[in-house]
């Protein structure tokens, strides 16, 4: 063999390279430059046509077709079968929507001889298509649960309301006590009032803490707080106190949960919500968070912690690996870490063998991390960075966010003030707050709407609460706003088919029941939340009661 040249055989620097690349660039750009000041001028001279040419498909005028083929020597029914399918244009009749104003003129004539297959008339069959798929949910005699947080619900009847947002004295105190006592009316023999304003009174009443009236702390957005306000960071007794107070606060509700005296509990932070959940809910056979939206900083810092938590919404290719794996998952797992770090360290010594500096090695290694955190951001703050943490995990996130720093914001508005918790049922610290309510009158048509607005954090026994207060002849519909980063708690599909055959075969639905039947939900209520089945949970806008079939449609 020959041997080749020295020249030939010189090692080039990838910098080298690049910089001989971007040189031959310069030198292109240069040059057409130079070519496009030549080539102004008979640019110019060839505008006056090209604007001609789009002044012509402005006005939907058709431009001569190079291939087509001529129909003077055609019969006339041929004629007439290819007028009859070379119809107007897509181009032609999209410039025409566009030029309305020209054609209207014209409209009205030509509208009745398009064709099936014309450019308006396919918009017009896309739209009817789309009106006919979104179709309302079918009746049920149920109504679904929706874990997302609301922050308004406005209800909507032909007829009066039994109820309204005047209440007499009490009416007020029958429903502060039946509601502090978790008490259901109807089947207590008291002297509490059982008139429906009591009853309502009571369903608009929820525990939060920390309670400050000067600041909205639900939903926790900074922009609808007024920035001239007092910034409690600046106070470090204040401050201390409040971080105190809530940490005793998450301490009892955490307590509840764990004792099933209390079925859920919301922790609103200003980059994150929390949602805890008893065992019992939803199926699950233990105490189990949802956490939504993360990021993937926050998801390292729960590795660090090693907290073991799922990704259910997340892609199947795109999920880590999860926790509750057998030994020899783990054992499997370890020994492919242990070869990729062989790998790694194989790679680089055959680079520096192939001769690459060490800083180039390291610009490759810097570039792969970068890749890697890109594919691991994709799905921040979004519905698929929901975090699940199940069993004992779940007591080591509790202490993880008794130390979390960014659950309390440095600054702003709410800068130093807690996590806001809301809770069905008293705990430590917690202050009972009622929605606020508003009565309308609507008049649509010559006939009469009542409305009912009920303002604050909308929990989700506090719908089926009213719900259940409505009398079954009554029709009623319900329209909602939600807390957009909260809709992914009703995303969450339960176990596998198998799983949950294996659950209804173990009893575990029944026993979740009454092993939350001091949680301070009524009965009824109870088994809509203790239910497995992922068709009873869903995100939902607008609920409709119809009192004839007594069943809900929702969409």
């Amino acid at each position: 063999m020959s041997k080749i040249p020295a020249e030939e055989a010189k090692w080039e620097h990838p910098k080298e390279l690049l910089k001989l690349q971007k040189l031959k660039l310069k030198k292109q750009a240069l040059q057409e430059r130079i070519n496009g000041q030549k080539q102004s001028k008979s640019l110019a001279a060839s505008v006056s046509s090209k604007a001609a040419a789009f002044e012509n498909i402005f006005n939907s005028k058709k431009r001569k077709n190079p291939f087509e083929k001529s129909t003077e020597n055609l019969p006339k029914n041929k004629k007439a079968k290819s007028e009859f399918l070379l119809d107007e244009s897509a181009d032609q009749t999209l410039f025409k929507i566009l030029n309305l104003s020209h054609s209207a003129s014209t409209s009205n004539t030509q509208t009745q001889n398009t064709s099936v297959t014309s450019f308006t008339n396919i918009l017009a069959s896309n739209a009817e298509a789309t009106t006919q798929v979104k179709k309302e949910h079918q009746g049920s005699p149920w109504c679904p649960v929706d874990w997302t947080l609301k922050r308004k619900m406005r209800l909507f009847s032909k007829k009066p309301f039994q109820w309204s947002q005047i209440l007499k004295i009490g009416e007020e105190a029958s429903g502060v006590t039946s509601f502090t006592r978790c008490l259901d009316i109807e089947k207590c023999s008291t002297s509490l009032d059982v008139s429906p304003n009591a009853k309502f009174h009571q369903c608009c009443l929820y525990w939060q803490h920390p309670y400050l009236p000067w600041l909205t702390l639900f939903p926790r957005s900074t922009l609808k707080n007024n920035s001239s306000t007092t910034n409690l960071a600046g106070i470090q007794e204040i401050k201390k106190s409040l971080y105190e107070t809530w940490m005793d606060s998450l301490k009892s509700l955490f307590q509840l949960i764990r004792t099933r005296q209390c079925p859920y509990f919301y922790v609103c932070a200003n980059n994150f919500t929390a949602l805890f959940r008893a065992a019992g809910i939803f199926g699950y056979s233990d105490i189990h968070v949802l956490l939504t939206p993360t990021t993937r900083g926050f998801r390292n810092l729960l590795k660090e912690e090693l907290i073991d938590f799922e990704m259910p919404l997340k892609p199947e290719q795109m999920r880590p690996s999860q926790g509750n794996k057998s030994e020899n998952d783990e054992a499997v797992e370890t020994e492919i870490n242990h070869l990729n770090e062989e790998d790694d360290a194989l790679d680089e010594e055959w680079m520096t063998e192939m001769g690459i500096d060490a800083s180039d090695i390291k610009h490759i290694n810097y570039t792969q991390a970068r890749i890697k955190h890109k594919t691991d951001c994709l799905v921040d703050r979004s519905d698929q960075s929901l975090v699940l943490i199940e069993g004992c995990e779940v007591n080591a996130f509790f202490n993880c966010l008794l130390n979390c720093k960014s659950a309390i914001a440095p600054t702003g508005p709410l800068a130093g003030v807690p996590p806001t918790l809301l809770a069905p049922v008293c705990f430590k610290f917690g202050t009972l707050t009622a929605l606020k309510v508003r009565q309308h009158k609507i008049q649509s048509e010559g006939v009469d709407y009542y409305s009912l607005d009920l303002l604050g954090p909308i929990l989700p026994s506090t719908l089926h609460n009213i719900l259940n207060i409505n009398s079954p002849s009554d029709s009623i519909t319900i329209s909602f706003s939600d807390v957009e980063s909260t809709r992914a708690y009703s995303k969450v599909v339960k176990k596998t088919q198998k799983k949950l055959e294996e659950l209804e075969q173990k009893g575990g639905t029944i026993f979740g029941e009454e092993n939350l039947s001091d949680c301070g939900l009524n009965a009824k209520i109870l088994k809509n939340f203790c239910s497995a089945d992922s068709e009873k949970v869903c995100n939902f806008e607008l609920l409709k009661y119809c009192g004839e079939t007594r069943s809900y449609t929702w969409t």
